[in-house]
């Protein structure tokens, strides 16, 4: 595989040309997609963005970092645990609250009727769950990792850059690889090994003008804030307003109640749509401990075995320390691995496999995901594929390496579609001739 160069950024004429085009392009899509035998969901921040969640640029917006002039890759970071840890905390905090108290956008739902129409059950699904249980899947479930995964995938998988587990809202555990860990996941900052889960009832106390979270303890059951809304008048639960500071006026199932002054806000860390989660981690297994076992007592979680510095167990920029769930990992090189075998297994055939990777909000600040897509779509072609790579981007719909670049030798094989996540999902959906 060829190193990958930067995205092409198309020119305003081909922008504009390819904007004319979307409709065409999202019946393309659909169709590859209701014919594919296996489909790999590939997920950036351009995804979550949709759901009303800060991305890279929306940081800089933040008047408290701007002061000190700390951009994206500078506030997220590992080192100010040790050197700052309120302003650490205050940017983990801060987003750990706004991702729970966000509702996962509609798209998420969307793709995931797809994979139960023609995914789950069929018969490349069912030869694919089969080479995994003749031995490369991972059964045992180490006391090292933060939950239980019992059930094996079919024909997809969702690879994600996003770190908030909104996927874990629509999709399989068994399916799901985050390749930069997830803000629900907890590690030692020192060296004890193991992973666990954050108690599902608490929230981090943020000043969100200094964008810092104070060294406080809480007694288990109390609430963090109050709700500027409810002042304290008894109707209190667990979920948060978007425009208050506490504790909200609604809960999981009431997500109409958003004041209409938090509608069309722009997102930042600290500010963002609200509403609440309907079916918050409802495929993440297990159970977390309560607060005092999972060493969240106090604002500034700790280790439960050793007592040192806890941290999220997602993978920072100047980040040594990071500890994967390896056996999420394992998962991931099982099924990709597996899907490879059965396309060679298949070439003899005269119809080959169907393969779609769809990435949709994916940029090149980090090209992590931008790249694993295109490695997937080379692999699949040369197992004797019929694959191709359906790339969602407002700025940046072309194949990065020169091959898939629309005067590439395999250029045909990428749908370029401009536009938003939610919206093109919207509009290849309605395009479906099932």
């Amino acid at each position: 595989m060829p190193a990958i160069r930067r995205a092409l950024w198309p020119s305003e004429s081909k922008l504009l040309e390819l904007q004319q085009q979307v409709d065409v392009l999202c019946e393309q899509a659909a169709q590859k997609i209701a014919e594919a035998d296996v489909l790999l969901l590939c997920t950036g921040a351009g995804f979550s963005a949709d759901s009303g969640l800060a991305v890279y640029a929306d940081v800089g917006r933040v008047e408290a970092y701007a002061r000190r002039g700390l951009t994206y890759d500078e506030i997220a970071q590992p080192r100010w645990l040790d050197e700052e840890p309120g302003l650490f905390w205050g940017f983990a905090g801060q987003c750990f609250n706004d991702y729970r108290d966000t509702q996962p956008h509609d798209g998420y739902r969307i793709i995931r009727s797809w994979v139960d129409r023609g995914l789950r059950a069929s018969e490349f699904a069912i030869a694919i769950q089969e080479r995994l249980e003749a031995g490369g899947w991972p059964t045992t479930m180490k006391a090292t990792e933060p939950y239980p995964v019992k059930g094996r995938p079919g024909a997809f998988y969702a690879f994600t850059s996003n770190v908030d587990a909104h996927h874990f809202d629509w999709f399989d555990a068994s399916e799901i690889m985050e390749c930069h860990g997830n803000i629900e996941i907890y590690q030692c900052s020192a060296e004890c090994r193991g992973l666990w889960r954050a108690p599902l009832d608490f929230r981090f106390v943020v000043d969100k003008a200094e964008m810092v979270a104070p060294e406080v303890a809480l007694a288990v059951g109390e609430s963090a804030e109050k709700c500027s809304l409810c002042q304290g008048s008894g109707m209190l639960v667990d979920d948060v307003c978007p425009l208050c500071d506490g504790v909200g006026c609604f809960d999981d199932d009431d997500v109409d109640c958003v004041p209409e002054s938090c509608v069309d806000v722009a997102p930042r860390v600290g500010q963002v749509r609200g509403g609440g989660r309907q079916h918050r981690l409802r495929y993440m297994p297990g159970k977390p401990l309560d607060r005092a076992g999972a060493g969240f007592i106090g604002n500034h979680p700790k280790c439960p075995r050793c007592g040192e510095a806890a941290r999220p167990a997602i993978n920072m920029f100047c980040d040594w320390g990071w500890k994967q769930c390896t056996q999420q990992e394992q998962r991931w090189r099982a099924w990709c691995a597996a899907v490879e075998q059965t396309m060679l297994s298949r070439r003899p055939r005269p119809q080959r496999v169907r393969a779609v990777v769809l990435e949709i909000g994916c940029g090149n600040n980090v090209p992590t995901v931008r790249s694993n897509s295109e490695q997937l779509l080379q692999q699949w072609r040369s197992a004797g594929a019929d694959a191709c790579l359906v790339r969602v981007n407002p700025q940046l719909p072309f194949g990065d390496y020169p091959e898939f670049r629309p005067d590439g030798r395999q250029g045909q094989c990428v749908v370029s579609i401009v536009g938003s996540a939610l919206a093109s999902i919207q509009k290849i959906d309605a395009a479906f001739r099932w």
